[in-house]
Parts: structure tokens; sequence; C-alpha cells
């Protein structure tokens, strides 16, 4: 006779600016056992997972976007848990305010030493950062909210193009990229809690398309002006506009009126990015632009943002992006739209 494993606690995190379809996503995953094993006998098992929805304080938690959650517990009732998922938060204007949840906070801490696993969605590895468990690791989460994070947490070094990261001694920390790779995050989870084969059924009963060339492809290049130097911005935008200008960098720094190597150590410093890594990633940018929303031919592309030999823009767009240039056409082209030309 088959001895039951006791099933695992899992705690699914909300607050007021948790984006619902993560939340309810990842509790439709953890309790889909039982109830689809019509659809895959690796499904029809007693439930191995036990969820709560659990928020700060008590009673309902009315949510920004208007809806009501009535049932879930006070993280002070739940002093016990395996596996805590923290889904994504909608970061307003894209800027983290520190200190919003001490209570989610310090409870993470006291989950941690009790020897949960803690997972985070997206933006929710901004509250994981502020319990200073990720201070000297990497950590990945959605690329949008990338500047706020390093400006609060310059101790965790980020790798936005990885969908999962597994940090910790136990690697008990679990992260995962932007956006829908919550799903990558769920099906990693129970793959390690009960096997591939279940991973794989769930996969296919939701649909879940699983993000193996990383995020990269999903990045949007947003470069920041409000540095202060109005050198280096002149120059940021003047290349916007000459994106197909032979010797970019030296053009760049001639208009500047430094020298060349000077010019660099300030546009690095103002920026964050060399000379040459912000016009390729400008480039980059524009070619996925045009790639998703023209049917423009790739190699006329190339030309259009500055790359002689389309060889080498292929070879270079798919180290940067993870993917070639008609993969990414293929896969951000929205069937049924029009391509201008």
């Amino acid at each position: 006779m088959e001895t039951r494993q006791p099933a695992q606690h899992v705690s699914l995190v909300a607050t007021r600016d948790v984006i619902i379809g993560t939340l309810t996503g990842l509790h439709d995953v953890f309790n889909c056992f039982g109830a689809l094993g019509w659809f895959d006998e690796a499904l029809a098992r007693h439930p191995p997972f036990s969820v709560d929805i659990v928020a700060a304080g008590e009673g309902p938690l009315t949510l920004d976007a208007g809806l009501s959650l009535l049932k879930k517990r006070s993280v002070e009732e739940v002093t016990h848990t395996d596996l805590v998922i923290v889904p994504s938060f909608m970061v307003v204007d894209g800027e983290w305010q520190t200190g919003r949840y001490p209570e989610l906070v310090d409870w993470l801490l006291a989950m941690h030493v009790g020897g949960a696993r803690l997972c985070l969605a997206c933006s929710g590895t901004l509250l994981l950062a502020e319990t200073g468990l990720l201070d000297g690791r990497e950590a990945t989460m959605h690329w949008a909210y990338a500047d706020t994070f390093r400006r609060h947490f310059p101790q965790v070094t980020l790798a936005l193009e990885k969908t999962l990261i597994i940090e910790g001694e136990h690697q008990e920390l679990v992260m995962s990229g932007a956006g829908s790779s919550w799903q990558d995050l769920a099906l990693h989870l129970v793959a390690r809690q009960l096997g591939s084969g279940v991973a794989q059924a769930i996969a296919k009963f939701f649909a879940f398309d699983l993000h193996t060339d990383g995020m990269a492809a999903y990045s949007v290049f947003s470069p920041r002006f409000d540095h202060g130097d109005a050198v280096v911005e002149r120059a940021q935008r003047w290349i916007a506009e000459h994106l197909d200008c032979h010797s970019p960098v030296e053009r760049m720094a001639a208009g500047s009126g430094a020298a060349e190597r000077s010019f660099q150590r300030r546009f690095l410093k103002a920026t964050g990015y060399s000379p040459i890594q912000y016009v390729q990633a400008l480039r980059l940018e524009e070619a996925k632009r045009l790639l998703e929303r023209t049917s423009r031919p790739i190699d006329e592309i190339a030309w259009a943002v500055g790359y002689e030999d389309p060889a080498f823009f292929r070879r270079l767009f798919k180290r940067q992006a993870g993917i070639t240039p008609g993969g990414h056409r293929r896969k951000f082209h929205v069937p049924g739209a029009t391509c201008p030309p």
C-alpha cells in the first residue's frame, strides 16, 4: 500500500498591488491535482499541496485593481509553511517604495529561518530584497524595474536575461524573470517536488510556454536621460537619430568637444554603458521594433540600424537577444495584425 506523503504547505502572498493573474494562476496550478486526474494519470493523486493566500492584517484585502480577497489568512496566523511564493506587483510609476510592507518582510525572514523555500515571481523579488537575503547574490526579475531595484539594492547582482535563478545555501531562494515566467517557476517547483512527468502534464493542460531561450528577447532598452550630464544627453539624442552612422562613437565624441577617451569615461559614468554598448543596445532595440511591426526584409533592417554586414547583425542579435531575428519576428508578430511597409 502506497504511503501518502504529507501535503506541502504553500503560502501565496497577497498585497494591495499584487497582479491578480499571477496570483490566481499560481493558485490554479497548485490546486489542480485530483480534479485533472481524467486528463493525465500523473495528476490523479491525493493533493500534494495545501494552498493558502496570506496577507498582512486581518479581514478582507481590497486590491488596487478593485477586487477584494475575502478568504485569506493573516501572516500572524501562519507560523510555519514549506513554500512561500510572492507573486508579481504592479509597481506604480516604476519606482519601488521600501518600507511599505514591514510585516511581510519580517514574516519572510521568520519563514526562512523556519526552513521554508522563498520563491519570487517577477517584481516580487523587490520584496525579498528588503530582507537582505539576496545581498551578495544573483537575482532576476522584471527588466522594467531594474533601475529602481539597482538604486535600492546595489548589493544584489541582477541577471535579467535569466528565466530562473536559484540561490541560497540550500537552494531555498528561487526567482523568475518578467511577466509570464511565473509559469516556469511553478513548473520548476512542481517538478522539484513531484517529478518532471507531473510538471509536463500541467504544462500541457494549461498550454504553458516555457521560456527556454531566456528573457532577453522580451526586454526593452530604456536609456536614462536623468543623469544630469547635458553633454552626454546631447550625444544620446544625436545617436538616436543617426543609428545608421558609421563610426558612431567617434562622431559622438567629436560632437561633445572632448577627447574620445575622456568622453567614453564620462558616458559610462552617466549612463552605465560604454558608448559602443549603448549604440549596440539602441540599434538592436530599433531592429526588434522593425521586426515586430514591419515586413521589411532582415537584411534591409540590418542596414537601417547601421550594420552593413547582415551576417554580423544576425550573430550579434542572436548573442544579445538569445534568439535569431527571424525567430524574434515569428515570436512577437501578432497574427492578423497589419505590418506597415
